[in-house]
């Protein structure tokens, strides 16, 4: 049903749809030129971190050619992610695109702020996913698909305040994610700091001794059961964090299986420099690994939270495990690698005190990307009610404001 006032009408009535250009060997004529991919466009963000360039003649510049206020949709993505769409604000400068994008430039009956939203709602409601072609591992958004889309737009003054009001929670999620950057980097700072003995608190004196790993974590090899159930129970690790891994393949009938009690020190050898690692927690507490997720339990010489934040430090690895293997980095890391490994170790006191700053820090972290979820769910909750018409915005119209809130 449209709203009253709204009209029901494709995508193409607002806006020009096109594809960007394909990549090449081929195309050998032009000047080499910088092109934005899917790779660059995320939800309401464009990264400029890997810009990549091939050669446009200049009908093909022309063409391709990105202007400041056009909004670029991942026309090739995951099932979840096809359509995501960011607006190009003239950086880089003449910048191009390539075809996994679509670009949307609207014309005179549309705020390109308001069609932004609109098409972030797309996205989230799963109508991107609904009109998408979808094979084995990708979905295809479609150049003519969504521009035959059927939406319902609102008068250009409604779309302007639409879009005023949405931007002004997404200044307020801009500015929790600043700070929720700002604190891990404070943190990052104050881990080199207090891990590496640079700042000492008061009354904690003298050096701090020399110790293997050995010392504070020993390797737990308690056999647990083989097979199927096994396989259900294994530990997998994202991050810092520990949580139960979904297999769709059974393992090896020859395959052994090691259980893991709540509390362990547990990593993956194969992505330990990207931080698989964690404490096991309670209501994993049973679960069973390989010994690809090799399992330890923190002797009293620890502090397990001082003992995580130790191996998170950015310089951990290669200074200690990447020169393994004969000088070249080690691609994997083996317990009796890590074991061996020398570390000043504090005073388990000391140990505690930096345990406790630094827990006090990602709860102000934690605290922060608390209030960023509910930002951005009381954001979407708003999104559908506003550009749906479900919920109308109050606007004026030769001075009479028009309208409910």
């Amino acid at each position: 049903m449209v709203p009253e006032g709204w009209i029901g009408a494709p995508v193409k009535d607002f806006g020009v749809v096109n594809a960007g250009r394909q990549r090449s060997p081929k195309f050998k004529d032009g000047s080499v030129r910088q092109y934005l991919r899917v790779a660059n466009v995320f939800d309401d963000k464009i990264c400029t971190k890997d810009i990549l360039s091939m050669r446009f003649t200049e009908k093909e510049y022309e063409k391709y050619q990105l202007h400041h206020g056009d909004i670029l949709l991942n026309e090739g993505q995951s099932v979840e992610l096809v359509g995501r769409p960011a607006m190009y604000t003239g950086f880089p400068e003449e910048c191009c695109f390539q075809n996994t994008l679509v670009r949307f430039r609207g014309n005179n009956k549309v705020d390109r702020d308001y069609a932004l939203q609109r098409f972030r709602l797309c996205l989230y409601d799963g109508t991107f996913q609904g009109i998408a072609k979808k094979t084995t591992s990708i979905a295809h958004l479609g150049v003519s698909r969504f521009a035959e889309l059927q939406l319902c737009w609102p008068p250009l003054t409604e779309q302007r305040k639409i879009a005023k009001i949405l931007n002004t929670w997404d200044k307020a999620i801009a500015t929790t994610e600043k700070l929720i950057e700002a604190s891990k980097q404070q943190k990052k700072a104050l881990m080199q700091q207090l891990l590496t003995g640079k700042k000492r608190f008061a009354g904690f004196v003298g050096e701090w001794e020399i110790t293997p790993i050995s010392q504070l974590i020993t390797e737990s090899r308690t056999s647990g059961t083989n097979g199927e159930r096994a396989r259900k129970l294994t530990v997998k690790l994202y991050g810092r964090g520990v949580t139960e891994k979904k297999e769709k393949r059974l393992g090896s009938a020859s395959t052994t299986y090691y259980k893991r009690k709540a509390g362990q020190f547990i990593y993956s050898k194969l992505d330990f420099l990207n931080g698989a690692f964690g404490i096991i927690p309670k209501h994993l507490d049973g679960f069973e690994s390989t010994l690809d997720l090799p399992a330890f339990d923190f002797t009293q010489n620890v502090t397990p939270k001082w003992f995580i934040e130790f191996v998170s430090r950015d310089d951990f690895y290669t200074s200690n495990l990447g020169l393994a293997n004969g000088g070249r980095k080690a691609r994997r890391v083996n317990p009796k690698d890590l074991l061996q490994v020398k570390v000043h170790v504090p005073l388990l006191d000391e140990q505690q005190k930096i345990a406790s700053v630094l827990t006090a820090a990602d709860q102000e972290i934690e605290t922060l990307e608390t209030k960023l979820t509910h930002l951005k769910q009381e954001k979407k909750a708003l999104m559908q009610q506003l550009l749906t018409g479900k919920r109308r915005v109050k606007v004026e119209q030769n001075g009479i404001k028009q309208g409910e809130s």
